[in-house]
C-alpha cells in the first residue's frame, strides 16, 4: 500500500539546480519526433523568456506554438500560446519570446500541429524575478529634460488659464491679470510638485515590493565534524527571510530527488582537483549530516541541490573548511565505506601546480582526446567542434570504454545512464546535468497531474510536518531496496532515448545538452555506473 501512494513522488527529480545558468534545457520527443529545446527565462518580472526549439529531422508541414502554464494557475487559466518561427538559414530550428507577467513555479507548454495532429509537452520553467534593472544613462537624461518641458508647460498653462485666457481681445494687461498670472504659477508649480510628489511615492512603493519579492537563494552553514567514527560535514540551512513563497519554499516540503533528498557536490576552490558526490540524511527540517571520504584539507564549495512537490528546484550555496588535522590519506575507493551512492575522486589541479601522480588522480581529459578514467575505464569526449562558445546549445557526448578497451556497458545510476557537474573556474557557474536535459521530467508528470486535476491556488497545500514524515519514509522505504528495483522506480516512466547513430554504434555513449552562459574556463565531471561501480570523469574545456 505504501508503495502505490508513495510512486508519484518517488520518481521526483531535480528541475535544475543551478548557479549563474539559468537556462531550462530539454531533450526528448514530441510526438514522433526528437527535438531540444532551450529556454532562457527572464530575470526581470514581468518579461520575456528566449525559446529556442531545435527538430533535427526538419519535419515539413508543421507549426510549433507556446506557452506559459503556471502551476498555480493551470491550463485554464494560461493564455492563448504565441507562434514560433523557422530560423532563416538553420532548417529545423524555430524560435520566438514568450511574456511571463508574475513569478512562481511555472511550465512553458510545446504545441506542434501537423496535419490534423497535435503534440504537446510540458517543460517545468522557475519565472522568477532575480536582478533589478537600472535605467541607461542617456534614456535617463532624455526622460529627466522632458519631464522639466512637462512641468514648465503645464506651470505655464495653469497660469495662463488664470489670467490671459480670460482677458477680452484687445485688452491690455493690467496689475490685477499680472499678480493673477504669478498666483497661477505658483498654483501651477504646487500643483505639479504634489504630482511628482506622489508619483515618486507611489514608484519607490513598487520598487520596494518588487525588491521584496525578488529570488532569494537558500543559503546554509557548513562545519566539519570529527568523530570517533570519521569526519562528517553539518550543513544548517539557514531560515528563509524572503516574502516570495512563504509557504511552498519552506524547507518541510523538500521530495526526494533521484531517491535523495539533497544531492550535495564539494569541490576544493581553486585547484577543483577534488570532487565529491554526497547525500545527505535529514536530522531535523533545517539540519542535514554527511559522512565525509578521506579528502584533504582546504575551502570548498558546496552545492546542496534540493527540489519542492511543486516542481521548485533550487541550490543551496555554501563553504566548507576541513582543518589540516583531518588525517587525509590518498586511497582507494575500496578502503573507504560510504553510502552506496556516494562517490569522490581526485584529479589535477587547474592551476598546473606540479603534484606527484598517482593511481587515484586522473589527469584531465579535453575533447577528442581519450582519457583514463580510475579502475582502468577510459571515456573520449566526442563533441565535433572544434571550439566552443558562450550560449550556443551543444550535446556533450561521452563515450565509455571498460578496462579491455571495449565498450563499455552503462548501468542506471539513481535512475539516470549518468550525471554531470559543470564548474567554472572561479565557481560563479554550477550546474546538475542529466541525460534528458536539466528538467526534471518528475517534475513535468506532476505539472501534468496537477494541470489534470483542473486545481488552482494553494489551498490544497499539505501540512508541512506531516509531509516531512511521509518523506522520510519514502527514503527510508528507497534505502531498503536493492539497486535494480530502486531504479526501476526512480525512473518510472522515463526513456532514456537510444538514437540512431551509425557514427558511434561501437561504443556506449552518455550525452548531456547543455548551453555554456558565459566566456571563460570550465572543468566537467560526468558520473555513470559501470559494472556495479561509479566511475568518474574530469574534462577541462575553454568557452569563448
Amino acid at each position: 500500500m505504501l508503495k502505490k501512494i508513495l510512486i508519484p513522488i518517488l520518481i521526483l527529480v531535480l528541475f535544475s539546480s543551478h548557479v549563474g545558468s539559468p537556462g531550462v534545457i530539454f531533450e526528448g520527443l514530441l510526438g514522433p519526433y526528437r527535438v531540444l529545446a532551450n529556454i532562457n527565462p527572464p530575470d526581470v518580472v514581468p518579461g520575456t523568456a528566449m525559446v529556442t526549439v531545435i527538430i533535427p529531422e526538419n519535419p515539413e508541414g508543421l507549426t510549433m506554438e507556446a506557452r506559459p502554464v503556471y502551476w498555480s494557475a493551470g491550463l485554464k487559466g494560461t493564455p492563448k500560446a504565441d507562434p514560433l518561427y523557422p530560423v532563416a538559414g538553420e532548417l529545423g530550428k524555430y524560435e520566438g519570446e514568450l511574456w511571463f507577467m508574475e513569478s512562481g513555479t511555472s511550465s512553458v507548454q510545446l504545441i506542434m500541429q501537423q496535419g490534423e495532429e497535435t503534440f504537446e509537452t510540458i517543460i517545468p520553467v522557475m519565472a522568477v524575478p532575480t536582478a533589478q534593472k537600472e535605467m541607461p544613462m542617456e534614456l535617463g537624461i532624455v526622460l529627466a529634460l522632458l519631464g522639466i518641458l512637462l512641468v514648465v508647460l503645464m506651470v505655464t498653462i495653469v497660469a495662463s488659464a488664470m489670467s490671459d485666457s480670460i482677458r477680452e481681445p484687445g485688452m491690455e494687461r493690467t496689475a490685477k491679470s499680472q499678480k493673477r498670472k504669478k498666483l497661477g504659477m505658483m498654483v501651477g508649480t504646487v500643483v505639479m510638485l504634489l504630482i511628482l510628489w506622489g508619483g515618486k511615492s507611489w514608484w519607490d512603493a513598487e520598487s520596494k515590493q518588487y525588491r521584496d519579492y525578488m529570488f532569494e537563494p537558500l543559503s546554509g552553514t557548513s562545519t566539519f565534524k570529527s568523530n570517533p567514527d570519521g569526519n562528517y560535514m553539518h550543513l544548517a540551512v539557514d531560515p528563509l527571510k524572503s516574502t516570495q513563497g512563504r509557504v511552498t519554499r519552506k524547507i518541510s516540503f523538500i521530495v526526494p530527488d533521484h531517491g535523495k533528498l539533497m544531492h550535495l557536490f564539494l569541490i576544493r576552490k581553486g585547484d577543483l582537483d577534488v570532487f565529491a558526490h554526497l547525500h545527505p540524511e535529514r536530522l531535523d527540517t533545517l539540519n542535514f549530516r554527511v559522512k565525509l571520504p578521506p579528502l584533504p584539507s582546504g575551502d570548498y564549495h558546496v552545492f546542496a541541490d534540493i527540489t519542492r512537490y511543486t516542481g521548485f528546484a533550487e541550490t543551496i550555496v555554501s563553504e566548507l573548511n576541513i582543518p589540516e588535522s583531518s588525517n587525509f590519506r590518498l586511497v582507494s575507493d575500496e578502503a573507504v565505506v560510504l553510502g552506496r551512492d556516494d562517490t569522490y575522486t581526485f584529479s589535477n589541479p587547474v592551476s598546473n601546480k606540479l603534484i606527484t601522480l598517482d593511481g587515484d588522480i586522473m589527469i584531465c581529459g579535453k575533447p577528442g582526446i581519450k582519457t583514463d578514467l580510475p579502475g582502468g575505464y577510459s571515456a573520449v569526449w566526442e563533441t565535433e567542434t572544434g571550439k566552443f562558445e558562450a550560449g550556443k546549445l551543444y550535446n556533450l557526448d561521452f563515450a565509455l570504454f571498460d578496462p579491455s578497451d571495449e565498450p563499455a556497458n552503462l548501468e542506471p545510476y539513481l535512475g539516470m545512464m549518468g550525471h554531470a557537474v559543470v564548474l567554472k573556474h572561479d565557481g560563479s557557474v554550477y550546474i546538475h546535468l542529466h541525460p534528458t536535459g536539466n528538467y526534471s521530467m518528475g517534475s513535468q508528470q506532476m505539472l501534468l497531474d496537477r494541470f489534470k486535476s483542473g486545481k488552482i491556488g494553494f489551498t490544497d497545500i499539505p501540512q508541512s510536518l506531516s509531509f516531512q514524515d511521509s518523506i522520510d519514509q519514502v527514503v527510508a522505504f528507497l534505502d531498503a531496496l536493492p539497486d535494480a528495483e530502486r531504479d526501476s522506480l526512480l525512473m518510472g516512466d522515463m526513456v532514456h532515448y537510444n538514437w540512431e547513430d551509425p557514427e558511434h554504434e561501437e561504443h556506449s555513449m552518455v550525452s548531456f545538452p547543455y548551453a555554456f552562459p558565459e566566456k571563460g574556463n570550465y572543468r566537467i565531471w560526468i558520473q555513470v555506473k559501470i559494472d556495479g561501480k561509479i566511475v568518474n570523469g574530469a574534462f577541462d574545456v575553454e568557452v569563448e
